[in-house]
């Protein structure tokens, strides 16, 4: 290799280098500083598909990346908080809001890119407020981006003059179908080993800008990178439910139908994308405008995709579903699964702590139905299933808060803000109380059985107190989840005054007890299982207390 080759290589890779760390700053800053607000623009989406399609575009938007808004709904329709209706919609609208992201590139501000890099590091590097850090790293990644497009663009400048590169990239002159579909195959590729379509399209313009392969060749890699971005949401469908994986279906699906039929219809589309250029910039194509050439046939192709197969949802949803059928005889795991933990999320902090506090309110909605199913059991016949219920909601609940914890744990290995971290700890605290809660349920129930298995029977007046303390602790479990779920410090106030309540009526009951003792003879036993009662549902009483005390630690 030429040491003018070799300088050509180290310029154009440097470049790509810079360009695709630029964008995964610029991403990541922008997600840090959207913070929840993305899980709630798509907690927002509806089975309107215009509003789904417009949550697509914005949060693609606001991620700079197409392929992290899919692998978010994936892992949203995984979690069964998406239908596969509404995933579709905004899966639909990513298509279209990615194409943002080649628009920023066409502004004439590559040689400003070192300047805004300077500035920004400074702020990034020294910024002392979380937003204002966050602000400084997209920044940062916008000013790498185009300082990396303006190497790359540099770096391919001697390429022109070289006659057997132009030998060689004659073979993939979109001139003829042949020349089209091999141009379309390296887009797929380029794009599938580099997991960006915008780095391959920046590639694209630096080639085209300095007229190292001509317009068709640039649109047929276009449409090559639409197919190859796909890829990145099919390996995040891997181990998913069979309605995410039929997401990931429809995403390719409406790429590959778009770019199958500009490929039957190349030299068509061609003179058409030349045409809308024309009117778009109001100059032919040429060297001069070929950025915006690029970006207006990727916006143009991306937007007339979405218009025109949006009427056809349902049926996409159709034969997707007929292609990923629902298994007759899928096998049934009895081991707890966590409903709402996808490691999806783990990237994404904000979110991944928004779906561990939904995994706790399961948590906190298990303490309930244990204690529903308790109160059933008191003072009635026997009931082996109920009995058998609440020993498996322990055991799953001692799961839920291992995996919770384990969750959380992996957000704090991350460079993380203080808040962040703070959360993630808090979040952990509460699993784990709510699990003993758990447990003191479950050692209710276990001294009640004591009873029951020696054939003897509380009195009335004793089984009228537990059931009482039982119906107690529970609404004060709902009260407990409910502040939880508000977040407000102001309401633990409210939380210790109701703990306060329920320990004063146990100690009651636990004096009225021992007045009766002393005034009729009681069997031990029954006197051992009445206290161990007792102190289960106070000791529960205190855990709940515990979980809304997290708010302000």
């Amino acid at each position: 290799m030429s040491s003018e080759a070799f300088g050509m290589v180290q310029i154009v890779l440097g470049g790509l280098g810079v360009f695709l760390l630029g964008m995964k700053m610029l991403s990541d800053g922008m997600q840090a500083l959207a913070g929840s607000k993305l899980n709630s623009l798509i907690g927002a989406v509806t089975d309107n598909r215009f509003l789904a399609v417009l949550v697509g575009i914005g949060v693609t938007t606001l991620v700079q990346s197409s392929s992290a808004t899919t692998v978010m709904v994936i892992g949203f329709v995984n979690s069964g908080l998406m239908t596969l209706m509404q995933a579709m919609g905004v899966i639909f609208g990513a298509n279209v809001g990615t194409t943002i992201s080649l628009w920023i590139l066409t502004l004439n501000l590559a040689k400003f890119g070192p300047l805004i890099i300077g500035v920004a590091a400074f702020v990034y590097l020294f910024a002392k407020r979380d937003r204002t850090h966050y602000i400084g790293m997209a920044v940062l990644g916008l000013g790498m981006l185009f300082f990396g497009l303006q190497l790359m663009s540099d770096g391919f400048k001697p390429l022109r003059g070289m006659e057997s590169v132009s030998e060689s990239l004659a073979m993939f002159s979109a001139v003829s179908m042949g020349g089209f579909l091999k141009s379309v195959l390296v887009g797929i590729v380029v794009t599938a080993v580099i997991q960006s379509s915008t780095a391959v399209l920046g590639i694209v313009m630096g080639l085209a800008m300095n007229g190292v392969i001509g317009f068709d060749t640039s649109i047929a890699i276009i449409m090559g990178s639409n197919i190859g971005t796909t890829i990145t949401a099919g390996v995040a469908c891997i181990g998913a439910s069979r309605n995410a994986i039929r997401a990931a279906l429809a995403h390719l699906l409406f790429n590959v139908i778009g770019v199958g039929f500009v490929i039957v219809f190349y030299s068509q589309f061609i003179s058409l994308s030349e045409s809308f250029v024309k009117l778009v910039t109001g100059n032919p194509v040429g060297e001069s405008n070929m950025k915006l050439a690029i970006a207006c046939v990727h916006t143009g192709f991306n937007l007339l995709c979405m218009l025109l197969m949006l009427p056809f949802m349902h049926l996409f949803a159709k034969v997707v579903t007929v292609m990923v059928p629902v298994k007759l005889q899928e096998a049934k795991s009895e081991r707890y699964k966590p409903t709402f933990l996808d490691k999806r999320f783990l990237s994404r902090a904000p979110i991944a702590l928004d779906q561990a506090g939904k995994e706790i309110q399961l948590m906190g909605a298990t303490c309930i139905d244990m204690l529903d199913d308790l109160r059933q059991l008191l003072g009635n016949e026997r009931n082996t299933a109920l009995e058998e219920d609440i020993f498996r909601a322990e055991d799953n609940m001692d799961v839920a808060q291992k995996e919770i914890a384990e969750y959380v744990s992996a957000l704090l290995y991350d460079n993380v803000t203080h808040k962040i971290a703070h959360t993630a700890r808090q979040k952990i605290r509460q699993a784990d109380e709510l699990e003993s809660v758990s447990d003191h349920i479950r050692n209710a129930l276990k001294a009640y059985l004591k009873i029951r298995n020696a054939g003897e029977k509380l009195s009335e007046i004793a089984v009228a107190e537990v059931i009482d303390l039982c119906e107690q602790v529970r609404e004060y479990c709902v009260d407990i989840m409910d502040i939880v779920s508000d977040g407000k410090k102001e309401r633990i106030a409210e939380a210790t005054t109701g703990n306060s309540e329920i320990d004063v009526c146990a100690k009651n009951y636990r004096d009225a007890h021992t007045g009766r003792l002393t005034t009729f003879c009681s069997d031990p036993v029954k006197s051992l299982v009445y206290s161990d009662m007792i102190i289960a549902f106070r000791r529960a009483n205190d855990h709940l207390l515990n979980v809304a005390e997290t708010l302000e630690s």
